[in-house]
């Protein structure tokens, strides 16, 4: 699944975009249509950029290529037809890598977490 996370600092007008392929591995229990789910997710970050005005600039470098987090949702599902579901995405690891000046080690605390509305459609089948 393909995921756009980041965020905007409106006081200096720069946005920070960071483009995943997250990997779910969701467990579902369904009960007549309406469905829960809940498990691990691994995000592997393919492009990091920051925009000020028009000017963006490559900052991959910057972050960490795995993000490990996990996930939780509902939503519903029919045996054929369409779909729809809410997630939560909150993530363990550390978005930015650590940093060295000198003797001193910086390591941001800070993590992706997003809400994801999607649409499904099932063919039905056995």
């Amino acid at each position: 699944m393909y995921s756009q996370k980041g965020a905007k600092v409106s006081s200096i007008d720069v946005t920070t975009r960071l483009n995943y392929v997250d990997i779910p591995l969701s467990f579902h229990v369904n009960a007549d249509g309406l469905f829960f789910e809940a498990g691990p997710q691994l995000g592997i970050l393919v492009a990091a950029q920051d925009k000020a005005g028009s000017v963006s600039v490559d900052r991959k470098p910057l972050y960490n290529t795995l993000d490990f987090g996990y996930l939780a949702g509902l939503g519903y599902q029919r045996k054929t037809g369409p779909g729809i579901g809410l997630r939560y995405n909150g993530g363990f690891t550390n978005v930015q890598k650590s940093s060295t000046a000198g003797s001193v080690t910086v390591q941001n605390n800070i993590r992706n977490s997003a809400f994801q509305l999607y649409l499904t459609y099932s063919f039905g089948g056995r």
